[in-house]
């Protein structure tokens, strides 16, 4: 299993969208269809429609900022260096490590008293401690963020 496995499509896109995002100087907007653009450098594959949930679904979490009309786009909710991969899974993942993952049931009938899921608590806060300490500027200065250039007609 590689690693992203651990993380759905959506977070893929978020992760991606915010460090694209945090490529750019402060002020300066990105417009969906230029994030869509720089996705598809990525995926070929990748769906403008899914893209725009994932914004949508940041902007609303307050991740990603919103500024509307005709020269508008989005801009990071807080500084690159204020938002970690934590905050990103937490949002988009709906992380909840008070909740036993190992239960066969809906509910856990052993909570805080199986060492198992004690264990395998501890352990996953520590991963989740690990993504906090990885923020959106870093990840924004290892990508390229440069589009292709247009060919003119």
């Amino acid at each position: 299993m590689a690693s992203g496995q651990f993380f759905s499509q959506r977070f893929s896109y978020g992760l991606h969208a915010l460090a694209f995002v945090g490529t750019k100087p402060a002020g300066e907007l990105t417009t969906l269809p230029e994030l869509a653009e720089w996705m598809l450098t990525i995926w070929p594959s990748s769906s403008d429609t899914y893209l725009s949930n994932v914004v949508q679904r940041m902007a609303r979490g307050k991740l990603l900022r919103s500024h509307r009309g005709i020269a508008g786009g989005y801009s990071l909710g807080r500084p690159a260096d204020k938002i970690s991969i934590r905050d990103i899974v937490e949002l988009l993942e709906g992380i909840e490590t008070n909740r036993c993952g190992l239960s066969l049931e809906d509910e856990c009938p052993v909570i805080g008293r199986c060492a198992i899921q004690r264990k395998m608590s501890r352990l996953e806060e520590q991963f989740l401690q690990s993504l906090a300490g990885v923020t959106v500027a870093e990840l924004a200065k290892d990508i390229r963020a440069t589009l292709p250039k247009k060919k003119r007609g």
